[in-house]
């Protein structure tokens, strides 16, 4: 049976080409991407020992990984995911066992203070499973949060058709958040909770079904991202995160560059908030 470990390096091997390591392409080809004995040669692996570990027959050792690793040119955040599912099947640490228990999320006083210092901007507190534990009250306007909803950033993505609307490049906002769930499904096995999540949007959910297919991971954290947001118009933002992980919670902070759309579009989503369009509390949790 093929294991997890194999499905990704499957999905790596279909979207590398031969040209990509100075391979000659050779012949007839019935595979997307690179064959199982192009990518042992370079390697540096049997064949027959790739196509073992592919099929999840063995378990290769870390120096084997690397090597695969760098014969698919993996990114760091790739590389890491590729370490962790090699230590797949064995004995779970005391961290996942842990985190296989579900609970209650809550924010720390401390946190809370640390929003309050930052009402003037776009800001928002994520739980270990994407939801939404706290944030500012523009942060609400930008997104759409609000006590009462949906707080799963990624049920609100694929199961919401005004999360939709509010990302100009939806396409890639959810390539990338099915890529951070992709990412979390390894470093937290056992957390039941994840694991549900997951399966739901599986289930209900055909781009979800799609993009988790493909075994992409990411960081979770892009560069810019663009809004087009019904009342403040259609801007970019820079995201800045801030991780604790203690709490393995994270906080996203978004800035307008200066003399930018963006810039113009912060006090329109104040004046929103002031208006009581969203609500007048500082802070939820």
């Amino acid at each position: 049976m093929t294991s997890e470990l194999g499905r990704f390096l499957r999905a790596r091997r279909a979207r590398t080409q031969p040209a990509d390591l100075d391979l000659a392409a050779g012949g007839v080809r019935r595979v997307a991407g690179l064959r199982r004995e192009e990518l042992a040669l370079v390697a540096g692996i049997s064949p027959d020992y790739y196509t073992r570990i592919e099929q999840g027959r063995v378990r290769p050792s870390p120096q084997i990984l690397e090597a695969l690793a760098a014969a698919l040119r993996l990114d760091d955040i790739e590389r890491e995911h590729l370490r962790r599912l090699g230590t797949l099947g064995r004995k779970p640490s005391t961290t996942s066992r842990r985190q296989a228990r579900p609970y209650r999320e809550t924010v720390r006083d401390g946190v809370h203070t640390v929003l309050d210092h930052l009402a003037d901007l776009p800001a928002v507190v994520l739980g270990r499973h994407m939801d939404a534990l706290a944030w500012t009250p523009v942060g609400g306007a930008l997104l759409g949060l609000h006590e009462s909803g949906e707080r799963n950033m990624a049920r609100r993505m694929f199961l919401l058709p005004e999360t939709r609307r509010l990302y100009p490049d939806w396409n890639g906002v959810a390539a990338e958040t099915v890529g951070h769930l992709r990412r979390l499904s390894v470093e937290r096995v056992g957390d039941v909770v994840l694991a549900r999540l997951i399966g739901e949007l599986a289930m209900v959910s055909a781009e979800f079904a799609r993009l988790w297919s493909r075994h992409d991971v990411h960081a979770g954290v892009s560069d810019r991202k663009a809004f087009r947001h019904p009342q403040a118009g259609t801007f970019e933002l820079e995201p800045e995160v801030l991780v604790w992980p203690r709490d393995q919670q994270t906080l996203c902070v978004y800035r307008a560059v200066p003399a930018s759309a963006g810039a113009e579009a912060l006090p329109l989503l104040h004046t929103l908030v002031a208006s009581d369009l969203t609500s007048d509390d500082p802070v939820h949790n």
